[in-house]
């Protein structure tokens, strides 16, 4: 990466980071999560052995629809969705109200019904740091990216959920998305694992990680060559999503035309506003109305 290039992305993460308060809640510390009500849907909160070198567990949160446990010959599709900085496994639950949208959704039959996998994606030091799933800053968020949590993703969360639950456990079924820095995890996970996620949206994402990301190139390394290996087989969609306003609006353009110019397909949605939670609420309701199309079982 450049000095130009390094500048340039130190001032913008300090502008982020400065608005971080208001622009990003953060989900609680612990809470029992399935002690939820008013869902048409079940909540389970899952704990799961991690391979990471300082972490010995980690938890997601799953929601199943309405009929997974009357339907027991049918075999769901998958939704990973990720959270960004200043968040945990709780933060689209809390802040995005998503699982009250996925229920509209469905009772308005504008999605399919699939298994929504929320899992905890920070970066932690240990045991101690993980505590509680708790939330890092957003400057620690951005700037101490090791790559294990992606490094690990397919064996402790896919893996894991293939096991537990009656999954479509292959390409078709499965879908991957986050906001700001889960989008960015969303694309170098889709990338790296190149014949698993068949639906990729990214919602206000940037796609090259800080320079401490350059000791841990097997996860952030050679991403145009990566892509060039899973667009050779195309995700049935490659969503990007972008606000007006959005901080990180003239670095995704840039993104776009060169996926345009390499004749990968994608889809470009330009909205209003900014980084902000009623764009990536907006954004996961459209995208949860395209994913799994046809019946997957």
């Amino acid at each position: 990466m450049s000095l130009k290039l390094s500048v340039w992305w130190g001032l913008v993460l300090l502008l982020l980071c400065s608005c971080s308060t208001a622009r990003y809640a953060m989900g609680p510390q612990s809470r029992d999560i399935e002690a939820l009500e008013g869902y048409r849907g079940t909540i389970q909160a899952v704990d799961y052995t991690s391979s990471e070198k300082n972490l010995d567990h980690r938890r997601m949160v799953v929601y199943l629809p309405e009929n997974y446990e009357s339907d027991t010959l049918r075999r769901f599709p998958v939704f990973y969705l990720l959270h960004g900085a200043r968040g945990n496994e709780i933060t689209w639950v809390d802040s995005g109200k998503v699982l009250h949208r996925i229920d509209s959704l469905r009772m308005e039959k504008k999605a399919r019904d699939f298994i929504l996998v929320m899992p905890n994606m920070n970066n932690y030091f240990g045991e101690a740091d993980y505590k509680n799933g708790h939330c890092v800053n957003a400057m620690r968020a951005f700037w101490l990216l090791d790559g294990e949590a992606e490094r690990h993703f397919m064996h402790d969360v896919v893996k894991v959920v293939d096991s537990l639950y009656r999954t479509v456990p292959d390409k078709s079924g499965r879908a991957i998305a986050g906001m700001s820095s889960g989008a960015l995890q969303a694309i170098y996970l889709s990338a790296n694992a190149v014949n698993s996620f068949d639906y990729v949206g990214l919602f206000s994402p940037y796609t090259y990680p800080t320079f401490s990301a350059l000791g841990h190139m097997d996860v952030y390394g050679r991403l145009w060559k990566k892509l060039g290996r899973q667009f050779a087989e195309p995700p049935a969609l490659y969503a990007i999503y972008i606000g007006r306003k959005d901080v990180f609006r003239p670095h995704i353009y840039l993104f776009d035309q060169k996926l345009s110019r390499k004749g990968y397909p994608h889809r470009f949605t330009l909205t209003g506003g900014g980084h902000e939670w009623y764009n990536w609420i907006d954004y996961v309701t459209n995208f949860c109305q395209k994913i799994f199309p046809e019946e997957t079982q």
